[in-house]
């Protein structure tokens, strides 16, 4: 499945929107990304890590919306785009774009 996801910091409170499509293997591989690099190449999150490589312990996990792996990726993220409108993740949040 494709997706839009929320990754909350359980320590801080803040969230992260993320969104994965059939290019990355959908929300599996892009889940699979965080858990090999505990960021899953994501700057602000990289730096929580760098910091205490055992910060991951405070990232839950959330599906927000899911969609068919071949759902268009320019539709994926415009989802993405509206649930950080939303939860106001670039502002208070670890979202950075």
């Amino acid at each position: 499945m494709a997706g839009v996801y929320l990754i909350t910091d359980t320590n801080t409170g803040k969230h992260y929107v993320g969104s994965a499509s059939g290019e990355q293997g959908g929300i599996w591989g892009r889940w699979s990304e965080y858990a090999r690099t505990k960021h899953g190449g994501n700057k602000r999150l990289r730096a929580l890590i760098t910091a205490d490589d055992d910060y991951c312990r405070h990232f839950q996990f959330s599906i927000l919306e899911v969609f068919p792996i071949k759902r268009d990726r320019h539709e994926v993220l415009e989802y993405e785009q509206l649930y950080k409108r939303k939860l106001r993740t670039i502002e208070f949040g670890w979202n950075d774009n």
